[in-house]
């Protein structure tokens, strides 16, 4: 049984019309039961329930707030491996203007349970989709059964199916693969690759297409994909690697951009190359400043921000500040004087400058290697100027510095 509100009310003197009318709306707000959350409703979906080593898949749904959409509301993808009583969080993002999103995901090599949680708001308590198993399968995938398991993802096919002449195939850059086919999509490429004796088909999504196809195509520049696109939310990025090259697109540039190697030096170093140019629009304001979530000093920020757009998140300590950046890279990853006779750096290694006369031992300054010759070393670095003297104009710049100026290098874990 409910509890009943009594309310009081002594009247020494008659009201009059207006005073008895405020009286009573102001019962009524008194009486009025306490307002409910706003019901949230979650839709989900994988778009495929299976998936072969290295194939992307994508998440998608929509958040509906009582009868409107779930605008600007914060969601998590959820993962609990097949035999594990545990649920994390592998993937963040935040619904559009029309309540839907979309998380790209590249799952580890496991059967595993998903769901996607949207976050509880002031008005909304946490809610929770339905669970959906997607299973971990092995065996050979050509391009036709890619192509039926991407679906509205290719688009429309925009030429026929192309097989590379056993001259051709070795140009490619791996002695190893023995077919190659491909196919044009109005959003991207598909190639099927045998390897090894294992066939693969891998998408290519369609501004790093676009670069490959400029480039020669798979005979040239790039060669062939080793694995789907790893795409993140930062940026809408994706990185993918080939046999010669590794490349990468976002939607902050029209056009994508590729680094020669073969491992997450090449994946980072793509990215890293795919910013200069970039402008801070206001003073401890850039993109990496707010995806840090401080108005620091952003240069060693930039670098943390690389290795997580590339998906390479591991590579560089995601710190807030610089001096707890120096702090973490000293602990975590290989560091050592530019007069070491065991280390020598090379295009990828972090160079830590002390640029500050009253502490000449204190790194004020980092920026990743493109190369080291002749006492000089050139660097892509953040949160510096487009000239050799830094102003309060700063953006993305490759600069060349000497080698003097380098208080010690840091070599991530490739």
């Amino acid at each position: 049984m409910g509890t009943v509100l009594r309310v009081p009310v002594v009247l020494r003197r008659p009201l009059s019309g207006g005073a008895a009318l405020v009286a009573l709306a102001m019962l009524a707000v008194l009486l009025a039961p306490a307002a409910q959350a706003a019901t949230v409703k979650v839709t989900f979906k994988p778009s495929a329930t299976s998936f072969r080593w290295s194939e992307s898949l994508w998440f998608t749904g929509s958040v509906k707030k009582g009868t409107k959409a779930g605008k600007a509301m914060k969601v998590e993808l959820r993962r609990q491996p097949s035999g594990s009583s545990t649920w994390s969080t592998v993937a963040r993002a935040t619904t559009t203007s029309s309540g839907g999103y979309s998380i790209p995901y590249t799952p580890s090599a496991h059967t595993a349970k998903y769901l996607v949680r949207v976050v509880a708001t002031s008005s909304t308590a946490v809610k929770r989709s339905t669970v959906v198993t997607v299973k971990y399968t092995v065996g050979d995938r050509t391009l036709e059964a890619r192509a039926k398991q991407l679906g509205s993802r290719l688009g429309t096919a925009q030429a026929k199916t192309v097989r590379l002449s056993a001259t051709a195939r070795k140009a490619v850059g791996d002695t190893s693969v023995t077919s190659v086919r491909y196919r044009n999509y109005t959003k991207g490429m598909l190639v099927e690759v045998v390897r090894g004796g294992k066939m693969r088909t891998w998408f290519v999504p369609a501004k790093i297409r676009d670069r490959l196809v400029s480039t020669g195509g798979v005979r040239k520049t790039f060669g062939v994909p080793r694995k789907d696109a790893v795409c993140t939310l930062i940026d809408s990025g994706c990185t993918q690697q080939f046999s010669k090259v590794a490349a990468y697109q976002s939607s902050a540039s029209k056009l994508a951009r590729y680094q020669a190697g073969t491992t997450r030096r090449a994946q980072y170093l793509a990215v890293a190359r795919s910013q200069v140019g970039y402008a801070e629009p206001s003073w401890r304001h850039s993109k990496y400043n707010t995806w840090v979530g401080a108005h620091n000093a952003w240069c060693g920020v930039f670098q943390s921000w690389v290795a997580a757009a590339s998906g390479n998140p591991d590579l560089v300590p995601k710190r807030t500040t610089f001096a707890g950046l120096v702090s973490s890279v000293k602990k975590e990853l290989v560091t050592y004087k530019p007069s070491s006779k065991t280390h020598r750096p090379r295009a990828g290694t972090l160079a830590f400058f002390a640029f500050k006369t009253a502490h000449p031992n204190t790194a004020s300054h980092v920026g990743v290697v493109l190369s080291v010759s002749g006492g000089k070393v050139r660097a892509i670095e953040g949160n510096s100027s487009k000239g050799s003297v830094f102003t309060d104009d700063r953006g993305v710049y490759i600069h060349t510095r000497s080698v003097s100026s380098v208080l010690f290098y840091a070599e991530p874990d490739w």
